[in-house]
């Protein structure tokens, strides 16, 4: 098809040319202009695009598929990953001797362990947590139970061995001699259905009152020098469902 020169004049505002198409169905190109008679867009229906490089933010209506391996850098969504994806972890410890007791209530009276605590806020709230915990633990005397729990939020969860959601310590630690050190190790798939901020903690309890405390990294001796440096964690993964 031969171009025909247009004169200028035709493109002025007044004329309200807005837009010209040339060719037909099978191959159409058509311009667009502003009010000032500039061109301000282009196009042609029978375009294709091979091994050209595209820059700037593509719409997902523009997508029609993917593949995943070709993806070397950004951020994938969280939704996008397969369930029992690690989505975030998060991790505190502590090595401060703690002494604890439950006073006249020993199996309700529950107490915080300072460093046992870790705030984590949901990326989704159908995502599950993995609580995880290793608490080094001594007792006064073998005859008296202590007992640990996870906490969230201030509500008890987990299932243990003891009393209702307990993890019995005193196993750990019965068949030694007293004031002897155990690792007791905890572990409890958690199901918050929140997407508010979660805070996790690991609480502890004891049947001997303030006559036969439990003992968090020590034992009833200031002097621990003897031993290896006591040591608990509280690990939190938060799992996509």
């Amino acid at each position: 098809m031969a171009l025909t020169r247009v004169s200028p004049a035709l493109f002025q505002v007044s004329n309200n040319i807005t837009s010209v198409t040339v060719g037909g169905s099978a191959n159409t190109i058509s311009l667009t202009f502003d009010s000032n008679g500039v061109i301000t867009g282009a196009s042609n229906n029978a375009l294709s695009v091979a091994n050209t490089q595209l820059t700037g933010l593509i719409q997902a209506a523009q997508i029609g598929s993917a593949n995943a391996t070709l993806i070397t850098s950004g951020t994938l969504p969280g939704a996008r990953l397969p369930a029992g994806s690690v989505l975030q972890v998060a991790q505190a410890n502590t090595q401060v001797r703690q002494v604890f007791n439950s006073g006249s209530n020993p199996y309700t009276t529950y107490h915080d362990i300072t460093g046992l605590s870790v705030t984590i806020t949901p990326t989704s709230s159908s995502s599950k947590f993995l609580l995880m915990a290793s608490v080094t633990i001594a007792s006064l005397g073998t005859a008296y139970n202590t007992y640990l729990v996870f906490d969230r939020n201030g509500t008890q969860v987990g299932v243990g061995t003891a009393s209702p959601n307990a993890y019995s310590a005193t196993s750990a630690f019965r068949s030694q001699s007293a004031d002897q050190l155990a690792s007791v190790a905890m572990c409890h798939l958690d199901s918050p259905s929140t997407g508010a901020a979660i805070t996790y903690k690991v609480r502890v309890n004891n049947s001997g009152g303030s006559s036969y405390p439990a003992y968090i990294n020590g034992t009833n001796s200031v002097d621990n020098t003897w031993q290896a440096t006591p040591y608990s964690s509280i690990t939190i993964m938060e799992i996509a469902a």
